[in-house]
């Protein structure tokens, strides 16, 4: 690069050129000059047991990323990895998917930037929106009720209609959830017609609430709750397709099941999936006011797994990943469902699926 610039720079010297570039006391520098052997960095051995569960973590949560990855594996004690460990291994499930699609003759169809005012403490600010989820060919409204200062759902409903009491409902069980009390300063949400309707204004009324509305066309303004969305359906048709493998829905009306997915979508995100941006810990954990010390735990348990001496492999490193993703147990829709969040716009594709696969 100081040739290159030297070249461009006829009229300097190479010591001012090197000067100006700040490398004349640098590794690079030792390196052209000979002075400095330049040693490829060693890959970090990991132990089976590790990568088996790397790879059943992608398989269970294949929207989580490197970051959020290696959150999650600390937090629940399942071995310890880096994140651009954690995203090639994420790249190698893929290809398990894949495998698995094409084995089968399937085809697969084609936060923190709250503007407005940031909470300083749970129970300052809260936000509320709805989405859709689309399964077995029909689509749902799914409303939800956010703390923005550590994206805690306080309460989420699922109906077949954008009704008021749609978007009540959330609101009604964040009360019972903090025993009446409302948010201290305000409550965000945007100006579709069921947050102004005045049924909807009474219930914040009687409940002390004050209500502030974003402005039009600026999401941002509301970015916790918009991005929380992305995370709540990425997690729900992961559970609502494993709860239909399982059948843990059996008889019920397709309402009930989503209600009963979403439910449980709910209590991972809250308990289960760590925030990175929390410092590695759950929401719950912030409310229970165990934060401090659950991050020394998650360090401990850090500074052990990464000490641990690594023991001999008994299988081969894609027997471990196969065993860990488990393919062979899920259903034509769970894979590719799970498949859609290693491409592009995977909420889309999976939507189009679900709309396409009725029954």
């Amino acid at each position: 690069m100081i040739d290159r610039l030297s070249k461009r720079s006829t009229r300097l010297s190479r010591e001012t050129v090197m000067g100006a570039a700040c490398f004349s006391r640098s590794q690079l520098y030792q390196w052209q000059q000979g002075r400095l052997e330049r040693k490829e960095r060693e890959r970090k051995l990991l132990p089976e047991e590790t990568i088996e569960n790397v790879a059943a973590v992608v398989a269970r949560f294949p929207h989580l990323g490197g970051r959020k990855g290696q959150a999650y594996m600390h937090y629940h004690e399942l071995g310890s990895v880096g994140m651009k460990q954690y995203d090639k291994i994420k790249a190698q499930v893929k290809k398990v998917f894949v495998q698995e699609v094409s084995g089968r003759e399937l085809t697969s169809s084609s936060r923190e930037s709250f503007e407005h005012e940031r909470a300083k403490k749970p129970g300052e600010i809260w936000a509320e929106d709805f989405t859709e989820v689309t399964v077995e060919g029909q689509t749902f409204k799914v409303a939800v009720v956010v703390d923005t200062f550590n994206e805690h759902y306080l309460g989420a409903e699922a109906r077949t209609r954008p009704t008021v009491g749609l978007v009540d409902a959330p609101i009604i069980q964040a009360l019972k959830t903090t025993d009446g009390k409302g948010p201290e300063r305000f409550l965000l949400s945007d100006n579709g017609t069921q947050y102004i309707s005045v049924r909807h204004e009474k219930l914040l009324t009687s409940a002390d609430i004050v209500h502030r509305r974003i402005p039009a066309c600026v999401p941002q303004y509301n970015g916790c709750v918009e991005g929380g969305m992305r995370d709540l359906k990425a997690v729900f048709y992961n559970v609502w397709e494993r709860r239909k493998r399982e059948r843990a829905d059996e008889g019920k009306g397709r309402l009930e099941r989503v209600r009963a997915a979403l439910a449980e979508t709910i209590t991972i995100l809250n308990e289960s999936i760590p925030r990175p941006s929390l410092g590695g810990v759950t929401p719950v954990d912030i409310d229970a006011g165990r934060k401090e010390a659950k991050r020394k735990e998650i360090q401990a348990y850090r500074v052990r797994e990464e000490s641990r001496p690594v023991p001999p492999w008994k299988r081969s490193y894609w027997d471990v990943l196969k065993s860990g993703v488990a393919v062979a147990d899920m259903t034509d829709g769970e894979l590719l469902t799970k498949l859609a969040f290693f491409g592009r716009r995977p909420l889309r594709r999976i939507a189009k699926l679900n709309r396409e696969s009725v029954g």
